[in-house]
């Protein structure tokens, strides 16, 4: 059977009944407990009124988010949790890089290095809806340069440590930026473009997108290998698929979705994901009360990581 990592995504946008404190506690530890090698929150600054049909990760476009919603900032979270959590790794699934100004958002990442050595992964994007940019005062359509700027800086702290910079969007005299420990956290970059195959293949370790099937990675794993040789990095990049689950016939859930009923059809599953080139899968549930997240969380650890 596969060597596939397993994580737990986190609800820290939505309503308040399963995005609170007690549950993400909750469901970090229950993480831990049942085996499972990750826990991981993504972000949203703020939620305008204004939502765009635009969301990637519906076929309709309708984001399953509304202003009367609570979000919870990410580094927040991640640093809360590690106190109540011995090993498991903590990551950004993702960060939307031009939310924060490139020095502010490195000092995050630096931080969380310094705090929990060896366990923070950082996931980025450059976002995707529009209005919460509005709010937040920076040009939408300059978030896919500003993702690449703040690489370009990102790389250059951990060379560095001390320096100035000259970039399109942001300058700055020489600045230092200790603590800087000595390797940088594994970065997984979302999106599907060609410029997000080429940053992946530039500055990250592997690719991190939502809802895919094994066919969708295989195909978007053909591509990032084009872009891996040309950057001649060696080795494979990293897939994490986020995606819900259900362990067990007690759900209305089709089980022509993957990763859902029975251990055995999901196992067949995970291997299918295993053979497109996943090497996590990180995982969130239909049912998303916290005793919902609790009981799935208890079920995938002894029927499906036990048993691998």
């Amino acid at each position: 059977m596969t060597d596939m990592e397993f994580g737990v995504t986190l609800w820290n946008v939505g309503d308040a009944e399963y995005t609170n404190p007690e549950t993400f506690r909750q469901v970090a530890m229950a993480a831990e407990t049942h085996g499972f090698d990750s826990v991981w929150a993504g972000e949203h600054v703020i939620i305008p009124e204004d939502i765009p049909d635009e969301y990637p990760f519906t076929p309709d476009g309708e984001a399953p988010m509304d202003i009367s919603q609570s979000t919870y900032d990410v580094f927040d979270i991640l640093a809360h949790i590690a106190g109540m959590t011995d090993e498991i790794n903590l990551g950004t699934n993702v960060a939307v890089v031009p939310y924060r100004h490139p020095v502010v958002l490195a000092k995050h990442v630096l931080t969380h290095q310094a705090l929990y050595p060896g366990r923070f992964e950082f996931g980025a994007a450059p976002g995707w809806l529009q209005t919460e940019f509005e709010v937040l005062d920076v040009p939408f359509e300059e978030r896919g340069q500003r993702l690449d700027e703040f690489f370009e800086l990102f790389d250059r702290i951990y060379e560095e440590k001390e320096l100035s910079f000259d970039g399109e969007f942001h300058s700055f005299q020489k600045t230092g930026f200790h603590p800087v420990p000595e390797n940088q956290p594994p970065v997984w970059l979302g999106g599907n473009s060609g410029a997000a195959i080429r940053r992946i293949a530039e500055y990250g370790d592997g690719w991190s997108t939502y809802w895919a099937k094994p066919d969708d990675v295989a195909s978007m794993k053909e591509r990032m290998m084009n872009a891996w040789e040309d950057f001649d990095r060696e080795g494979e990049p990293q897939i994490a698929v986020a995606r819900p689950v259900h362990v067990g016939a007690d759900t209305e859930r089709s089980a022509d979705q993957p990763l859902v009923g029975e251990p055995e059809s999901i196992l067949e599953d995970i291997e299918a994901y295993a053979k497109a080139g996943t090497t996590r899968l990180i995982l969130t549930t239909y049912d998303i009360s916290k005793e919902g997240q609790l009981e799935q969380i208890q079920r995938f650890g002894d029927e499906i990581i036990s048993t691998i």
